[in-house]
């Protein structure tokens, strides 16, 4: 039983690791700061307050 477990738990783990390691933000490219200049959230939506 315990190696039942043990498969399980490994299955698991590689699945959370693949997932986040196929994830966009982590095959895309860096970003930065200025990525988001103007944005009021870090997604980078812009402020309903600023009129451009």
């Amino acid at each position: 039983m315990r190696i039942v477990y043990a498969i399980v738990l490994i299955a698991g783990f590689a699945a959370v690791v693949g997932d986040h390691l196929l994830s966009p933000s982590a095959a895309g490219r860096a970003t930065s700061p200025q990525d988001f200049a103007g944005a009021c959230a870090p997604c980078g939506a812009p402020c309903p307050s600023a009129k451009k």
